[in-house]
């Protein structure tokens, strides 16, 4: 009876956690709108198409300009499925994001279990559910927690195989979900390369385990490059990134972005140094499960590094976002064992949840509120809408559930009849694009005011917007 007591009180401490986390992805959710990276993608996934021509949009082919794709397709085709089955909607192609941000709580979980005690297993999971840094990436249009996602549930077999080799089918299974998961996201490698990096740490004592693995490690990587080996000439030509290195990254290794402040950051930063140099010989040579994922976190530092140095700039805390969960399992277990454990953690909690109440909207990148736009002008006394944008921008625009649901119609500025009232929508020096500055307000968002034929109504005032309210007085 007590036991049954026990593990009741343990799955329902699991629930409240778990529907927290729910609760402050769904909130930033419906709060938060997307941007052009993300209306990119969607314009990519377009489940109305044929696969031909979603293979041009991938590769760039925008019809009115190019920007490639350099995500791998998996996941792109993986959406428009989904789309398929659910609507090409931008809500539902970011609930897409949501629902691998939502479930990678309980791979968290579970692979805290795996490495260490279960009485910390609840700080990790908390902490994960409170990151604003995974909030956050949870409501985009990219593949960053699907990357998540099954990143920690290659990990867990790992360790799961590390505990019982693999037998043919668990092998089996493992492998295809290793292709699985490197088809999602090239940088997954790096989790290879630690885990290899951890059995040679561990050669002397389990030689046969050594063997069977570097087997099946080679075995998955001849896979993956046969599979993927167009996708990987086209990426491995790029002599440019968005990100490059520069001395700023060595004053925080990602840990500002990850934890969603300064302050924060540099808190967990300064946990992970010290357990770092205060276990070193342990972190390197004993065979605590633990080891595997302190093996993963180095590597992706160090690899990045040196692909920045010698081929092209990679230092994003995006592209390595699967470490986050494995950082904090990491300093959560090493806190754990601290005399000074009560102390640490109550900084820890305190410091991270008063980071959630002021930090919660502060996201690096500033989204245009579209979705504010539409409900506002659902409700005024016209429903058309011009727009002098990209094909990319008036798809994602058209395609919101609101503007479906409230019969908006969306006009192109080349057409060669307008309604006779119309509120034209110009994206006007967007955030994203721009930062913080105050512009003048762009060209192409002046034309019907230096048009003598059109007369302003109304105008509403919104940020990344010029949005007026036009009449055609000859009409």
């Amino acid at each position: 009876m007590k036991n049954f007591l026990i593990f009741k009180n343990n799955i329902l401490i699991v629930l409240l956690i778990f529907i927290l986390s729910l609760i402050l992805r769904l909130y930033y959710f419906y709060e938060l709108d997307s941007w052009f990276d993300e209306w990119n993608m969607f314009y990519t996934v377009d489940p109305s198409i044929n696969n031909n021509l979603t293979w041009k949009r991938f590769w760039g082919d925008r019809g009115d300009g190019f920007l490639p794709e350099y995500y791998p397709p998996l996941n792109a085709f993986l959406l428009k499925y989904f789309l398929n089955f659910t609507g090409y909607y931008v809500e539902y192609a970011r609930a897409y994001s949501l629902i691998f941000g939502i479930f990678s709580f309980f791979l968290v979980y579970k692979l805290s279990n795996l490495v260490g005690r279960k009485n910390d297993d609840y700080l990790s999971i908390f902490l994960f559910s409170i990151n604003l840094f995974l909030i956050w990436q949870s409501s985009e249009i990219r593949p960053h927690t699907f990357v998540v996602f099954f990143s920690l549930l290659n990990i867990i077999f790992f360790i799961l195989f590390l505990n019982n080799p693999p037998k043919f089918l668990s092998g089996s299974l493992y492998i295809i979900s290793s292709i699985f998961l490197l088809s999602s996201w090239p940088f997954t490698l790096i989790i290879y390369i630690g885990k290899s990096a951890y059995l040679i740490s561990q050669i002397k004592n389990k030689k046969k385990i050594f063997v069977k693995f570097f087997i099946i490690f080679s075995f998955i990587l001849l896979l993956y490059v046969i599979i993927n080996f167009n996708y990987l000439i086209y990426h491995l030509n790029r002599d440019f990134h968005y990100t490059t290195l520069n001395k700023s990254f060595f004053y925080s290794f990602h840990f500002r972005s990850f934890f969603g402040s300064i302050f924060l950051g540099g808190l967990f930063l300064l946990i992970f140094i010290f357990y770092l140099f205060k276990d070193l010989k342990k972190n390197l040579f004993s065979d605590d499960k633990l080891n595997v994922l302190f093996y993963i976190i180095c590597s992706s530092y160090l690899l990045t590094i040196l692909y920045s140095v010698f081929k092209a700039g990679v230092i994003s805390p995006k592209y390595i976002i699967f470490i986050l969960p494995l950082i904090i399992i990491w300093i959560v277990k090493k806190v754990e064992t601290s005399k000074f454990k009560s102390y640490l953690i109550l900084l820890i909690l305190i410091s991270s949840v008063l980071n959630v109440f002021f930090v919660f909207f502060n996201n690096p990148i500033d989204r245009p509120p579209f979705q504010k736009v539409i409900n506002e002008i659902s409700n005024s006394d016209t429903k058309e809408i011009v727009m002098n944008e990209s094909i990319v921008v008036n798809n994602a625009y058209k395609n919101y559930y609101n503007f479906k649901k409230n019969n908006l119609t969306l006009n192109k500025i080349d057409t060669s009849e307008l309604p006779n009232k119309f509120w034209f929508i110009c994206l006007n020096n967007p955030r994203f694009a721009v930062g913080k500055k105050i512009l003048e307000v762009e060209e192409k968002c002046k034309v019907f005011d230096k048009d003598k034929r059109y007369k302003k109504l109304d105008k509403l005032i919104f940020k990344d917007f010029y949005i007026k309210k036009y009449i055609f007085l000859n009409k």
